[in-house]
């Protein structure tokens, strides 16, 4: 089980709104602590870093 690690403790993305996908080639289902499933563990970075850290990761595959 891989170790998703963000630094959204360094960075305050809660501002923003809208939609990230910064490894758009890469499919890597990935579940949040927040029952979404994400293409990949980028996007899970993503949103953990707007939410502040609330969600993590949960487990590989689709929820």
């Amino acid at each position: 089980m891989p170790n998703v690690k963000c630094p959204y403790k360094k960075v305050d993305l809660s501002w923003y709104t809208g939609t990230a996908n910064p490894c758009p080639h890469v499919h890597q289902p990935i579940c949040g602590t927040d029952i979404k499933s994400y293409d990949n563990p980028c996007i899970l970075c993503i949103e953990s870093l707007k939410s502040k850290g609330k969600i993590k990761f949960s487990r590989n595959g689709y929820c």
